[in-house]
C-alpha cells in the first residue's frame, strides 16, 4: 500500500508557487510605493516641509516590509520549501526495502530535515550481527498513521528512512481463535 504518492509532490508544488507569488505580490507592491513616494520627493520643491513627511513615509514602508519578509520567509515559505525538497528527494532519491514486526506507533515529534515526522518501531533482524534489533520509520507528522496491526510482519519500502509504502506480509496470530 502506498504511503507517499507522486501527488503529494504536485500538491507541496503548487503550495510552494502559492506562497512566493504571495511573497512577489508584497514585494512588487512595496516597489510601487517606494518608486511613486520616490517621484513625490523629488518633485517637491527646494524647502517644502513635505519632504519630512514623505521621508517617514519610506521609512514605515521599509521597515513593515522588511519585518513582513523576515516573518513570511522565516517561518511558511521555509516550512513549505523543506517539505517541497524533502518530497524531491522521495521521488529521486534510492530506495530501500526491509521487513520487520510492528511494535507500535511512536507520537513524538521528530524533525527530519526540517520537516516535522512522527515514527512507526519495528523490530527488524540485522543478518551480521544475527540480532533484532528496533528501527524507526518515519511517517509525516500531518498525515495519519498507516492502519498495522501490532505483531504483524511488514515489508516496507523507504527513502532516507521515510516510509514511501508498505505491504503486510503476515498478521500475528490472536489467542481464541
Amino acid at each position: 500500500m502506498e504511503y507517499y504518492t507522486k501527488e503529494q509532490l504536485n500538491a507541496v508544488k503548487k503550495q510552494r508557487a502559492k506562497c512566493l507569488a504571495i511573497y512577489l505580490i508584497v514585494l512588487a507592491i512595496y516597489v510601487i510605493a517606494s518608486v511613486a513616494n520616490l517621484v513625490w520627493y523629488k518633485l517637491l520643491p527646494y524647502g517644502s516641509t513635505s519632504v519630512v513627511t514623505a521621508k517617514i513615509i519610506e521609512y514605515s514602508l521599509t521597515v513593515l516590509f522588511v519585518i513582513f519578509s523576515f516573518i513570511y520567509l522565516g517561518i511558511p515559505f521555509k516550512r513549505v520549501n523543506k517539505y517541497y525538497k524533502l518530497c524531491q528527494h522521495l521521488e529521486s532519491g534510492i530506495r530501500e526495502e526491509y521487513q520487520g514486526e510492528f511494535i507500535e506507533y511512536d507520537e513524538e515529534k521528530t524533525i527530519k530535515d526540517g520537516v516535522d515526522m512522527k515514527a512507526l518501531m519495528f523490530s527488524e533482524y540485522n543478518q551480521v550481527k544475527r540480532v533484532n534489533f528496533d528501527r524507526k520509520v518515519l511517517v509525516f507528522y500531518e498525515k495519519p498513521f498507516p492502519e498495522i496491526p501490532q505483531g504483524a510482519i511488514v515489508k516496507f519500502i523507504t527513502q532516507g528512512n521515510v516510509l514511501i509504502s508498505y505491504e503486510i506480509q503476515q498478521q500475528k496470530e490472536t489467542k481464541g481463535e
